[in-house]
């Protein structure tokens, strides 16, 4: 059970590094205009209620999300030029030791963020 918990852990820690990574890629001139645009569609499918698995099918609703996503992100980053991912790797260490001490906690933030998100958008489709 350590194992699983630990590459859980490893695996979330990754991915908060490539997200931010990502973050800084998108604002950097010299990313080319497909990663930003394949970053653009991620972050879209991540918020968008319309999911290649319906999130009401048990299970496999939820793991599209945690898969794709994070396979999205890691090859988006993999596929930045050398320079731009040495420079917004490099920035994403310094953001992330200034504003997240604890990741869980950061964490549950976005997961807070994107309920309360959701619940506005429900909230005003319907009243």
């Amino acid at each position: 059970m350590a194992k699983i918990t630990g590459f859980i852990r490893q695996r979330f820690l990754r991915f908060r590094r490539e997200v931010v990574v990502l973050w800084f890629a998108f604002r950097h001139p010299d990313t080319p205009l497909h990663l930003k645009i394949a970053s653009v569609f991620l972050a879209v499918y991540l918020l968008s209620p319309i999911d290649l698995i319906p999130i009401f099918v048990p299970i496999l609703g939820l793991l599209d999300d945690l898969v794709i996503v994070p396979f999205g992100v890691s090859q988006v980053v993999k596929r930045l030029p050398a320079d731009v991912l040495e420079q917004t790797e490099n920035d994403a260490s310094r953001w992330i030791k200034r504003y997240v001490k604890r990741p869980l906690l950061a964490l549950a933030v976005v997961v807070a963020g994107l309920v309360t998100f959701w619940g506005l958008i429900i909230y005003w489709l319907f009243f």
